[in-house]
């Protein structure tokens, strides 16, 4: 495991020990996620994360059943290519996310949702696999579509669509195309 790994990891760790010990009032993480991925190509890259999210405090028209909310996501991930021998990478980013949510309170304990982010990320290399992302920042939109289940859907699981691009600054952009499934708890 590389020094950036370890650096990564003990941050997280640390993150979440500080933040859990507090208060529900003062807790900067709403809701913890983990998700396991694939990408669609030749590369046979596979991924896991760890994300933690904070709610934003405001929504928009919420007058009916649906309503427009957002978060922040941060997740710290681990991809590794089969392709070549010692082709992984660690990823750290933060990504503001949109959802489209039902409420809960009127959805009989299923909240179906769906969400759209643009986030920055950080990798330990530029490489992985046969894919040149050129660069060690890239930028990832993602599309994502989920059910909130469970007592006031404190549980959901989540499809998102990745794609990982250094946006052009540098060539060459291979690019990373990533199917994830997710599963989250939210602290109520």
């Amino acid at each position: 495991m590389t020094t950036f790994a370890r650096i990564l990891i003990v941050s997280v760790l640390l993150l979440v020990h500080l933040t859990l010990a507090q208060g529900a009032e003062s807790r900067w993480i709403d809701s913890v996620t983990t998700a396991l991925g694939k990408d669609n190509n030749y590369n046979k890259t596979k991924a896991f994360q760890l994300g933690m999210q904070n709610k934003w405090n405001r929504t928009w028209f919420n007058e009916g059943a649906w309503f427009v909310g957002g978060y922040w996501d941060a997740t710290l991930a681990y991809m590794k290519s089969n392709i070549k021998e010692n082709s992984d990478v660690y990823d750290l980013s933060l990504t503001p996310v949109l959802r489209l949510q039902r409420d809960a309170e009127l959805s009989s304990g299923v909240t179906p949702f769906s969400e759209i982010g643009v986030g920055g990320h950080l990798l330990s290399d530029n490489k992985i696999g046969e894919r040149d992302l050129a660069t060690k920042l890239q930028f990832c939109p993602q599309l994502g579509l989920g059910l909130g289940f469970g007592d006031k859907g404190s549980y959901e699981l989540t499809y998102h669509y990745q794609y990982l691009t250094n946006g052009g600054i540098k060539q060459p952009n291979d690019g990373l195309k990533m199917h994830l499934l997710s599963f989250g708890y939210a602290f109520k």
